[in-house]
């Protein structure tokens, strides 16, 4: 006669949740805290087309072509993060840095950490080590931002240290070693609150008919741990009057979505980037673009084939695109009512939170106690 099986006892919810720490209810996960803050940047059409910056903890690549704006908008975010409090973590893979562009672009040197490392494997190590320390130092939830410029140039101690006459054409070893990067350090960085920007490259792929022609470089890892990938793609160029010459001064940008995980999808948007600061500050532009954002949002309508725009009242509030460009720009009481009602996040939304944060008592962030 066969024994019959010893049926196996059910542990209750309750004992599970105790035995297993890292499990919560979703509405507990951040206490008293209805969402996690965002670090926005200085452009209110990239705000609204990621759907308000980064949250803090998440990771955004950037690709794109050259000249199209991805460190400046690394810059961006890195001035606003100062501006919170917080503090920079920059690895230059690029050996770009420089002092004098730095500071125009509004960068306090004594609250950014720079990094000149190629060796993935020591600039997992050094992120990780002083994401930590820098976690330990800042207790009230200001920001932390991390940015690796570039994936394109990194690659691994071996082949590093190797004579390039010795390398071998083994394929996929760039790839391995960032995977296990963002796989051993990604998780880590959420619990820090430290907020990632990957910058890359755009590549395309040879021979390709029916699939997406575009490509990054360092493998599909990036793909995958990317809470955020958006793609820069360079449009004609902004020519201005400039000591009398007619000169180059910024371009046209298309804000591309590939991917997002934190944020409903948002369509192709156009803004501006310039880079001569002696026409204009560099950097994107502010209100560039934020006409188009406020009537796809629906903060503001037109009938269509009419150039009048009106409020949601149905008030008459501009006749003309340039006319409706000028006003945000210039009228900071209907500006901060309309992108209100688009939901576009800003830089005093995310002071505002990290303030109710620091009132209440609240570290969304805790760390243990810091080594000798």
């Amino acid at each position: 006669m066969a024994k019959k099986a010893k049926s196996k006892k059910t542990k209750s919810l309750q004992s599970i949740m105790n035995k297993y720490s890292q499990v919560s209810l979703a509405s507990e996960m951040y206490g008293e805290v209805e969402n996690m803050p965002w670090l926005p940047s200085r452009s209110l059409v990239m705000n609204w087309v990621t759907g308000g910056g980064i949250p803090f903890g998440k990771v955004l690549e950037l690709f794109g072509q050259e000249s199209s704006g991805k460190s400046l908008v690394a810059l961006d975010f890195l001035a606003i993060c100062q501006k919170l409090g917080g503090w920079g973590m920059w690895v230059d893979a690029e050996s770009s840095y420089s002092k004098d562009w730095w500071t125009t672009n509004g960068i306090d040197l004594d609250k950014v950490l720079v990094f000149h490392e190629n060796a993935i494997e020591v600039i997992s190590d050094w992120t990780i080590e002083t994401a930590r320390a820098l976690r330990k130092k800042l207790t009230h939830n200001e920001p932390i931002l991390y940015v690796l410029d570039s994936i394109a140039a990194l690659d691994t101690i071996e082949r590093l240290e190797m004579e390039q006459t010795d390398e071998k054409a083994e394929m996929g070893i760039r790839a391995k070693a960032m995977g296990n990067f963002l796989r051993k350090r990604s998780k880590e960085l959420a619990d820090l609150g430290v907020t990632c920007i990957f910058i890359n490259q755009l590549r395309k792929k040879l021979g390709t008919m029916f699939e997406d022609p575009e490509t990054t470089p360092g493998g599909e890892a990036m793909k995958f741990f990317a809470h955020i990938r958006m793609g820069f793609y360079r449009k004609k160029q902004i020519k201005e009057k400039v000591h009398g010459k007619e000169t180059w001064v910024g371009n046209y940008v298309s804000l591309r979505m590939k991917k997002n995980k934190v944020s409903p999808p948002r369509p192709t948007m156009e803004t501006e980037v310039y880079f001569l600061a002696d026409y204009c500050q560099p950097g994107f532009s502010r209100y560039a673009g934020l006409a188009e954002v406020l009537e796809f949002s629906g903060a503001v309508k037109r009938e269509k084939g009419s150039s009048i725009y009106y409020d949601k009242e149905g008030n008459k509030i501009a006749r003309g695109e340039d006319a409706f460009q000028s006003l945000l720009e210039e009228n900071k009481d209907i500006r901060s009512k309309l992108i209100k009602l688009a939901g576009i996040n800003t830089f005093s939304n995310t002071k505002k939170v990290l303030e109710d944060l620091n009132e209440k008592e609240i570290n969304l962030f805790p760390v243990g106690e810091e080594e000798e």
